[in-house]
């Protein structure tokens, strides 16, 4: 689903539109070119997404989802510490279309959000902490592996080891976002549980 979608004034923001809008990054050919493609997606997510997801938990009242998008945006500029390091080790790469696509489609999501925000808080909410357990989880199942095995191929091995790090740090973030979507659905089952007894 194209991210101008979101524009139509009657559209919902789906999980799936949300995802399109913030997934990024592909493997290429070789180290080189894969970290051209990937170049500020960690810093992206710390910037961008995950505050912009903290903020929609915030304004549906949900403090504590929103502290754990914050969190994990730190932990995603960590990454992009370590991913710049190796950058500048191979060459520091041109920022890529996916990124700037995605940073375009910000204002668009914004404004719908917060008009859906008012229909349905928990719908954006939940819609949110989906697409951060897709991007998460495509980082440590797909992304990261690729680029760490690319690298291994090349025997370039300090950049295996960045990538292992942050498999290994994305794969805990999956899960964190897994557990609080577990716990968010359970709860709003309780009340609507509580509201039919009532």
């Amino acid at each position: 689903m194209d991210c101008k979608n979101s524009s139509n004034n009657n559209a919902d923001i789906t999980e799936d539109m949300i995802f399109s809008c913030f997934a990024a990054a592909q493997k290429l050919q070789d180290t080189r070119t894969s970290a051209e493609s990937f170049l500020d997606v960690e810093e992206y997510e710390n910037r961008v997404m995950y505050p912009e997801f903290a903020r929609w938990a915030r304004k549906a009242g949900y403090p504590h989802l929103s502290n754990l998008f914050l969190k994990v945006a730190g932990e995603e500029k960590e990454h992009a510490v370590w991913l710049r390091k190796l950058y500048s080790e191979i060459g520091i790469p041109q920022a890529n279309a996916d990124v700037v696509r995605a940073k375009e489609a910000l204002a668009e999501i914004k404004a719908n959000c917060d008009r859906l925000i008012a229909l349905n808080p928990d719908g954006v909410v939940e819609n949110a902490l989906r697409v951060a357990i897709r991007v998460e989880q495509r980082e440590h199942l797909e992304i990261y592996p690729r680029l760490r095995d690319q690298a291994l191929q090349e025997g370039l091995a300090d950049a295996a080891e960045i990538y292992q790090k942050v498999i290994d740090s994305e794969s805990v973030h999956a899960q964190l976002f897994q557990e609080a979507l577990n716990e968010f659905i359970s709860l709003k089952q309780k009340a609507q549980e509580a509201v039919v007894q009532g």
